[in-house]
């Protein structure tokens, strides 16, 4: 059996340099796997998203939200309230990350929160106006979602009959100025 001794890298030749960069390339690919078995999917503490410094011009960025869906009770009027609980908090959590990029000296971001907290307190003023419409009417509780492309309609209800859905629908109409195809009726009991 042959056994390689420490050379300078100068003296080794070609096939032992390939050799080398080998093992040692064998060598991290082992040590990263077993840092991988035992330490899982944690993440790590470098941020996620890319730092734009306040006084830096951001290239061509724009200022995205998305809510996430959670689940309510399923039980009648728990249904309402709960869903109001979680959309007042997601409001609120979307004003807040808002709320510092409306005092950026950063015109373009500056006005891209301005044009994002209109577009939120638009959204929350048809919501609430349908829903009030909707209980002046007649109907006992709804719940409106004003999203991208759609209205969805939710009401407290064990059925609905054909009259309630056509008023429904007509208050939607006349709040939103959408079409018909995108309202979505429903109801909860």
């Amino acid at each position: 059996m042959k056994i390689m001794t420490l050379k300078r890298w100068g003296d080794l030749s070609k096939g032992q340099k390939w050799l080398l960069v080998g093992v040692v390339m064998v060598a991290f690919l082992l040590l990263y796997t077993i840092w991988h078995l035992v330490h899982g999917n944690e993440t790590f503490s470098r941020p996620t998203q890319e730092s734009v410094p306040v006084q830096a011009q951001p290239e061509s960025r724009s200022i995205y939200f998305s809510s996430e869906v959670v689940k309510p009770l399923p039980q009648g009027g728990d249904y309402f309230v709960n869903y109001r609980l979680q959309r007042e908090a997601s409001r609120q959590e979307a004003k807040n990350m808002l709320a510092p990029l409306l005092d950026s000296s950063v015109v373009k971001t500056r006005e891209e929160a301005q044009g994002k907290w209109l577009q939120l307190s638009h959204k929350i003023q048809k919501e609430e106006e349908i829903e009030n419409l909707l209980k002046i009417s007649g109907i006992k509780d709804a719940i409106a979602d004003f999203g991208n492309n759609e209205v969805a309609v939710i009401v407290y209800a064990p059925n609905l009959e054909a009259a309630e859905i056509k008023l429904i629908r007509d208050i939607v109409l006349r709040v939103t100025n959408t079409s018909k195809d995108q309202i979505r009726i429903s109801y909860r009991y």
